[in-house]
């Protein structure tokens, strides 16, 4: 019983990540996040390093930086790592109240996610891996607001029917 109730999570999840139409829409859902934040502005940066000697991918690189109200641990756990949890439910001045604002970023199948955060004096690095499975650490470094990068490995003549 307990297996079936994982394979449905699962396929609800998936479900979930493959609404997006377009690959970059995940792009909407991380920007609702940080105005729900607070953030005065959203830093978008794309990016792609050509493949390296031997190597047919080169990697590319989005990152959503905000300036809003960051993570603290409580939320990292609470919220952000977990399935249609949100704070913003009964809350009228937020966009965002289904709690899968971030598991869009997995629309693209990136072969990792790292997040930056902070709030309340204590910051977060977490790694995501292409299975969604994460690694949390604590940094000493402070992080206004969240940093978000996706790495995706693709070749160059896929790169711009991509992102447009």
């Amino acid at each position: 019983m307990a297996t079936e109730h994982i394979n449905l999570a699962e396929q609800a999840l998936a479900n979930l990540v493959n609404q997006f139409a377009r690959p970059m829409d995940f792009l909407r859902e991380l920007a609702q996040n940080s105005i729900d934040a607070g953030s005065p502005r959203i830093e978008v940066a794309v990016d792609w390093d050509p493949p390296k000697l031997g190597e047919e991918d080169g990697v590319l690189r989005i990152t959503v930086d905000d300036f809003g109200e960051g993570m603290d641990e409580e939320i990292i756990d609470n919220q952000l790592t977990r399935l249609f949890s949100s704070t913003k439910e009964d809350d009228l001045t937020k966009i965002g109240k289904f709690g899968i604002g971030f598991t869009s970023i997995f629309a693209i199948q990136p072969q990792a996610v790292l997040l930056r955060t902070g709030r309340h004096g204590e910051y977060w690095e977490l790694l995501f891996h292409a299975d969604r499975s994460f690694d949390k650490v604590k940094i000493t470094d402070p992080v206004v607001g969240t940093q978000i990068t996706l790495f995706k490995r693709m070749a160059e003549p896929e790169l711009e029917k991509f992102i447009l």
